[in-house]
């Protein structure tokens, strides 16, 4: 390998890896798609790039970046790519890259065959590839780039190729934190219905058996599971944190914080929050 053979490749590797920060550095999963366009473009040095979800028998392209280069000329691209859904059968190149999993280059002259024109026209680059998204074991989506004037070489499909591995994986991985969320619901909501939301112990609260110090002057009838709620208020938790912390519902928590509201007669978090602290450090009462 010549010297500049090399720092190709260390080009290529530190790319792929600002590629891979930027989609896990997403706070939203639905920010992923447009990342990995901008990324293809700015980090990976493609022209422009287009990003279809895959359904069953269809595929809809749902984003496309183009180089801030050619921002000007392609705002008609921009208005077709609104995430239709296309048939397969009518893109027999993507079709196969479905089926099959593998990339695809196509040059100008082999637009006429097998490609779907329609954004292929629009988009009039000199050279054309897709990769295969591949999420949990199934082709979920396509990574679609370009050149503009220059031709695909083979590094490019090796770049591309890693670079669609590397969003399916971060696909898959946010797909399967929002199944654990939902099952972690419908488990709250079996529960509750099953024993009640006050009978649940939390099974995540390593301070549930603890015995409570003796500073904490009890002043309600705050059940446990209403003091754990407290507890978590307090330290500024959210409903919707608090509910995954103690294994219940959003709506249950909201039932625990009026509740905790009426008992220590209070308005707010704020004051309910100071009550707690009060009560942990006011002295106990003496018999």
């Amino acid at each position: 390998m010549t010297v500049t053979e090399s720092d190709a490749a260390q080009s290529s590797i530190g790319g792929l890896r600002r590629f891979l920060g930027e989609l896990r550095a997403a706070d939203d999963p639905s920010a992923v798609v447009p990342i990995a366009c901008r990324e293809a473009c700015t980090t990976l040095g493609f022209a422009k790039a287009m990003f279809s979800w895959v359904d069953g028998p269809t595929w809809a392209p749902a984003y496309v970046y183009v180089d801030q280069g050619l921002d000007d000329e392609f705002d008609d691209l921009r208005t077709a790519v609104d995430g239709s859904a296309v048939p397969l059968l009518r893109a027999p190149r993507e079709a196969d890259l479905v089926r099959l999993r593998r990339p695809y280059v196509l040059r100008r002259r082999e637009y006429s065959r097998n490609a779907y024109r329609a954004l292929i026209d629009l988009s009039d680059p000199a050279a054309y590839a897709a990769a295969p998204v591949v999420a949990n074991g199934h082709t979920v989506a396509m990574l679609h780039v370009d050149r503009h004037t220059d031709p695909i070489s083979d590094d490019d499909v090796r770049l591309l190729l890693a670079a669609s591995r590397i969003a399916g994986v971060v696909i898959g991985i946010n797909e399967n934190r929002r199944r654990l969320a939902q099952q972690r619901a419908a488990m709250a909501r079996l529960f509750e219905d099953a024993l009640g939301p006050s009978a649940l112990p939390n099974p995540f609260d390593r301070n549930q058996f603890a015995v409570a110090p003796e500073s904490l002057t009890p002043v309600s009838d705050l059940s446990d599971r209403e003091e754990s709620v407290l507890r978590l208020l307090a330290d500024g938790a959210t409903n919707a944190q608090i509910a995954h912390q103690l294994f219940i519902s959003d709506a249950t928590v909201k039932s625990h914080v009026r509740r905790i509201f009426r008992k220590l007669d209070v308005d707010s978090r704020a004051q309910a929050a100071a009550r707690y602290q009060q009560r942990r450090s006011d002295p106990p009462a003496l018999g």
